[in-house]
């Protein structure tokens, strides 16, 4: 990050690399330093107090070999993730639930409707997206609709999916209140 950071602003101080990288100052200096005698950055002081800092050919090697690293890490950590939601799925779908409804229009919505729609092997159908914000509904996420609360009754339906990590136990409550059976509640995280 730090590399990054000095590639794009050569005039970037260590007090804002500090706040961007959310570390301290002092910790900044200490890898400025060591960048610096592995030959990874050059310091050109302008005054006392202000430096240009410049990237050299070592740095930039260096700066790939990271990106590779990081980026086979997070392929390993997404294919993972994607294992796990396909075997949640696969055991929902083992339980009878083929065409549900999700209930929560957000991050954990539109991964789970990534995973439903590339998966080869789960056969789930999300037929709406159910959610309380008025501002929503009506919209789409991807192919799918957003509906309000009122309109699941409009949907031949096995179940409802709680999309929602943040909302979860709300959901289930307000779904409860409506008297939604609980048998056809569905939950990707627990109360």
């Amino acid at each position: 990050m730090i590399l990054d950071l000095i590639e794009k602003n050569k005039n970037i101080t260590q007090r804002e690399m500090s706040i961007t990288i959310g570390v301290a100052v002092s910790m900044i200096n200490s890898y400025v330093d060591q960048y610096e005698q592995k030959g990874f950055i050059k310091r050109k002081y302008i005054s006392t107090k202000t430096v240009e800092y410049f990237v050299t050919k070592t740095g930039s090697e260096r700066k790939k070999v990271l990106n590779i690293s990081y980026l086979s890490a997070s392929q390993k950590l997404y294919n993972s993730a994607k294992e796990n939601i396909e075997s949640f799925l696969i055991q929902i779908e083992n339980t009878g639930f083929k065409n549900i409804l999700l209930y929560g229009a957000g991050e954990v919505c539109e991964i789970l409707l990534n995973a439903m729609k590339s998966s080869k092997v789960v056969n789930i159908k999300a037929l709406a997206i159910v959610d309380d914000n008025i501002d929503k509904i009506g919209n789409k996420i991807g192919s799918t609709n957003i509906i309000s609360r009122e309109s699941i009754s409009n949907f031949q339906h096995d179940g409802i999916l709680i999309s929602s990590y943040t909302n979860n136990e709300s959901i289930y409550y307000r779904l409860m209140q409506v008297g939604y059976s609980k048998d056809k509640i569905i939950q990707f995280f627990s109360l």
